[in-house]
């Protein structure tokens, strides 16, 4: 070795133990890449969007990895226990209060003030879905909801114009569609396992379902057992078939063979609809707002919000390529690609989905919105609410022991909230 390049040798191994940081001659440092990660279909169509925002901002390279949506919960818990969670989160709205429990999540409040971002464009379910105690720790970037879809021609058959608005009124259209007048067919498909339908009758209720701060249920006052009965009463009555999700094969055969007049269901069947049912169907289906007790009624609230944790040593980055995401010309992009409806209001006349009597009744239904409580341990009360419903409806418990039991249930799992805010004084 030459004297020269021993002394260079040397003096790396020095700057090394000083701390200094090197760069070789003729490289040039690169920037520590934006980790992202989202799910399902969206995190696959995000890798664009983040290509575009790169060439319009080169010093913040993003990474986008997308998750399987069934694997993701467990992906995010566990990297949150090693500190490696990424820079910007795509997180389902149900999943806010569960990483805000966690301390995992950044307020965006002061961000938000200062930003393009107009949340009072959005949708006010989705803003409600995000903010915690006046904490704001998400953007929503799409959103979700429940309403009718229907078979235009069963329903006149029958003798009705549209839907009707009221349970009253609905419960006469679905008896008119149920049973031996339409040859042991049922006016509507309510499969057990999915809690969403049986979610949204609860939340028309005039009372919570989750009473005192959350911390139990309420599930036995007058207007949320009103509503829990009457999600009994379609199966009981007959208008609703007594069936798993894994018995229902193929919904869209179904629903074209007109096994079931009516199907609750989320705003991806638009496009679902429209691409298989036969082509003399296509101008036979709509959709239409949920009834309610009295009129039109609320749905819940749904979709998935763009989240920054507190531990990424990019927050500033990571709020501007949120900003650049939910801009509205983007979220319409997104749309494009996904078939997500936007968050943003101003958006949706850029996509087309005005113009569309099916999608624009997502529009309206959206303006009637709740999100469901927001405390971690929702998605285990929401699941067991609808495994009392199918035993009820089987008759393995009585209507008034399942109540109580759920809100034996709601009291077991609440039981860590309780404590954090006894000891908070808040409870």
């Amino acid at each position: 070795m030459s004297t020269d390049r021993r002394r260079f040798g040397l003096a790396l191994a020095g700057l090394a133990l000083s701390g200094a940081a090197v760069t070789p001659v003729g490289c040039v440092k690169k920037h520590e890449p934006l980790r992202v990660w989202a799910m399902g279909v969206e995190g696959e169509a995000l890798g664009g969007i983040a290509q575009d925002f790169e060439a319009q901002n080169p010093a913040i390279p993003v990474r986008v990895q997308a998750l399987p949506w069934g694997a993701a919960h467990e992906k995010l818990l566990t990297a949150f226990a090693a500190d490696n969670l990424p820079d910007v989160i795509a997180l389902g709205n149900t999943w806010v209060p569960e990483f805000a429990a966690l301390g995992a999540l950044e307020p965006l409040n002061s961000r938000l003030a200062r930003s393009q971002i107009d949340l009072g464009r959005y949708f006010d379910g989705a803003r409600r879905s995000v903010t915690l105690e006046g904490r704001i720790l998400g953007v929503p970037w799409y959103v979700d909801t429940r309403l009718l879809f229907y078979r235009k021609d069963l329903l006149q058959r029958a003798g009705f114009d549209k839907p009707a608005e009221t349970w009253a009124g609905w419960e006469a259209q679905l008896a008119a569609l149920s049973g031996e007048r339409r040859g042991g067919k049922y006016g509507l498909l309510m499969p057990f396992a999915e809690y969403e339908p049986l979610v949204a009758f609860c939340l028309q209720a005039e009372e919570p379902i989750l009473i005192d701060s959350d911390t139990r249920g309420g599930f036995r006052q007058k207007s949320v057992r009103d509503s829990f009965a009457y999600a009994a009463s379609l199966y009981q009555r007959g208008y609703a078939a007594r069936l798993t999700h894994s018995e229902v094969t193929d919904v869209y055969s179904s629903f074209a063979r007109g096994d079931f007049a009516f199907i609750i269901t989320g705003p991806w069947n638009l496009a679902e609809f429209a691409r298989r049912l036969p082509a003399d169907l296509q101008d036979q289906w709509a959709t239409a707002p949920l009834p309610g007790p009295k009129g039109a009624g609320l749905s819940s609230a749904g979709g998935v919000s763009m989240c920054i944790p507190k531990a990424s040593k990019a927050r500033d980055k990571a709020f501007r390529f949120i900003e650049y995401l939910c801009d509205p010309h983007r979220q319409a992009d997104s749309y494009k690609m996904t078939s997500d409806l936007p968050a943003d209001q101003s958006a949706w006349p850029l996509t087309g989905l005005m113009q569309d009597s099916r999608s624009r009744t997502f529009f309206d239904q959206l303006n009637r919105t709740r999100p469901p409580p927001q405390v971690p341990e929702w998605e285990r009360i929401a699941n067991e609410m609808v495994a009392a419903l199918e035993r009820v409806v089987r008759g393995i418990t009585t209507f008034d022991a399942a109540l109580k039991g759920l809100d034996e249930f709601a009291w077991t799992i609440l039981a860590k909230r309780r404590a954090m805010l006894e000891l908070r004084g808040v409870a």
